[in-house]
């Protein structure tokens, strides 16, 4: 079933009713909107702004945080607005330099953003309630060293109970289309350990947690096919859940 086309960050809401999406402006800005599936009503989030992209929904499907730029300080924020688009937004991370690829946690109440050198968790209120290190997160995973790490597109999400954190990052190989390609890692937060998810001669991305899996899109190296992959938690059951498909989207747990 078609919803709507020429759009890009495809989001669905967490009862499976609406998705939220970015989509371009005649005057080459981007924006949000929302529509439901059922419906087919379309509503412009009031971001605002004419330059943000990248709404996720929060578990309870109250809220929506995404990517916003300020053009005046130059810099990239992360905002949350309300899903009923009555609220102003509310710009969590104005104290940082920039910010990068929101996600939430399990209760809704928090929201985790990436600098490319550490992972925030900030609440509601814009404090910052955890600060993980990016390098500390990397440390030891094959195919991570000094020189390779997240960019500004990559996802940090964590598991429901909060134990863990999967995340895509350039691995420090060979073989993608466009310089190192990305892999899909897992991060234990009490044991400090990092285990590598995707296997070596993918290219991998765009993470989500269900359960005990993590799904990603990605590709063989080389290939021009791009795929929906899961693989369990710990390493093992890699394989293609959907064939030639890109830009997934899927309630994490």
């Amino acid at each position: 079933m078609e919803v709507v086309r020429g759009v890009s960050d495809p989001c669905l809401s967490p009862d499976g009713t609406k998705l939220a999406y970015t989509a371009n402006t005649k005057d080459g800005g981007r924006i949000l909107k929302v529509i439901d599936i059922n419906t087919k009503v379309k509503i412009i989030l009031n971001t605002n702004s004419n330059n943000c992209y990248g709404a996720v929904w929060s578990p309870d499907g109250k809220y929506i945080a995404y990517n916003v730029f300020d053009a005046a300080k130059s810099k990239w924020s992360i905002a949350v607005i309300d899903a009923a688009n009555t609220m102003q937004p509310n710009v969590l991370t104005g104290q940082l330099e920039q910010s990068y690829m929101p996600t939430w946690l399990a209760d809704s109440k928090s929201v985790v953003v990436q600098n490319m050198d550490n992972v925030f968790v900030f609440d509601l209120s814009g404090n910052i309630s955890a600060t993980y290190k990016i390098s500390d997160i990397a440390r030891g995973a094959p195919g991570l060293d000094n020189n390779t790490g997240p960019s500004s597109a990559d996802r940090f999400v964590f598991t429901a109970d909060g134990s863990k954190i999967v995340f895509s990052s350039e691995v420090d190989e060979p073989g993608g289309q466009d310089g190192p390609p990305n892999g899909v890692f897992v991060y234990d937060v009490s044991s400090r350990s990092t285990l590598r998810l995707s296997p070596k001669g993918y290219f991998a991305g765009g993470v989500f947690i269900k359960g005990n899996k993590v799904l990603f899109t990605g590709s063989k190296l080389k290939s021009t096919v791009s795929n929906v992959y899961t693989v369990d938690l710990d390493g093992k059951n890699f394989k293609i859940l959907f064939p030639g498909c890109a830009d997934i989207s899927a309630k994490n747990q």
